[in-house]
């Protein structure tokens, strides 16, 4: 079994001092995610927090991913009635679960994670922001999301007082070669175009150099919320193996020939024993 590579960079960004944004790190868990807290200094910080902690302890438990992140939203609800100064508070996420070289992504609000294969970006999740249900509805185009007055309004979030569950977005893949999944909140994809990202994550380098890098270009380009990226790639042997193995496909031989390739061989075969006969019969003749 390989060592799967991984590489991960936060930031308070250029215009905030506080960093609210918090990361789970548990490669021993196969599990990775970004959350993005909202709700001032006190409160955005701690949402960040508990949904890292709490899903954690929830998937190494054998909880649900998706499950852990609903309960999650019930846990950051129950500690804001507590106290007043913590009444606002709530968080995004989006997370990750690898399992060999399957995984599972789950999310919660605008926090994206997108597939690089080595030469196209593909974005995975599906925002649960205003923007996103305009585009849906077919009200305004995609260009046009980037520049509405309401781009960061978002319609789901852990914590969110009037939502009794929220809507967890979820999407399975098999980790290819040359993958890797990019999680980050908002503070990235808002700054950083695709191009961009893409023309990173193409360069030679690890993980951590290329999440740094991404950072990095965020502040260039303004940095104006939090920044967190995290990059996880495949198990290079599990990788390897899916590639080899497909799921479901019967082992085939390469050195046997298939389909018509048979029929042709059989045909080829009985030409020679028909020849080896007639020859045979003519020889006999000539010595009679």
């Amino acid at each position: 079994m390989g060592q799967r590579s991984f590489g991960y960079a936060t930031s308070p960004g250029i215009v905030r001092e506080q960093n609210e944004d918090s990361l789970c790190i548990r490669p021993d868990l196969g599990l990775w995610a970004v959350a993005d807290g909202m709700g001032g200094y006190k409160a955005g910080d701690m949402a960040s927090r508990i949904t890292v902690e709490q899903l954690a302890d929830d998937v190494g438990n054998g909880v649900s991913l998706s499950l852990a992140i609903s309960e999650v939203h019930q846990k950051i609800l129950n500690i804001a009635r507590t106290d007043v100064a913590l009444e606002s508070m709530g968080s995004t996420v989006v997370a990750l679960k690898v399992d060999g070289n399957a995984y599972e992504i789950a999310w919660v609000g605008d926090s994206r994670a997108y597939l690089w294969n080595g030469r196209q970006l593909v974005q995975l999740t599906r925002d649960h922001s205003y923007v996103q249900s305009l585009i849906d509805a077919g009200t305004i185009t995609e260009a046009e999301a980037e520049i509405h007055p309401e781009r960061h309004a978002i319609t789901q979030a852990l914590g969110a007082e009037g939502i009794a569950a929220v809507e967890v977005g979820t999407i399975n893949g098999i980790f290819k070669e040359n993958d890797m999944v990019l999680l980050c909140s908002d503070g990235l994809s808002n700054e950083v175009g695709d191009d961009e990202m893409s023309s990173i994550l193409a360069q030679h380098g690890s993980e951590q150099m290329k999440a740094e890098q991404l950072i990095d270009r965020a502040e260039q380009n303004g940095g104006a919320d939090n920044i967190s990226v995290i990059l996880v790639g495949p198990d290079p042997a599990v990788a390897a193996k899916a590639i080899d193995e497909k799921p479901g496909a019967p082992w085939v031989n390469p050195l046997v020939t298939e389909g018509k390739g048979r029929g042709h061989q059989f045909w080829i075969w009985m030409v020679i024993l028909f020849l080896t006969l007639f020859l045979s019969v003519m020889f006999v003749y000539d010595i009679i």
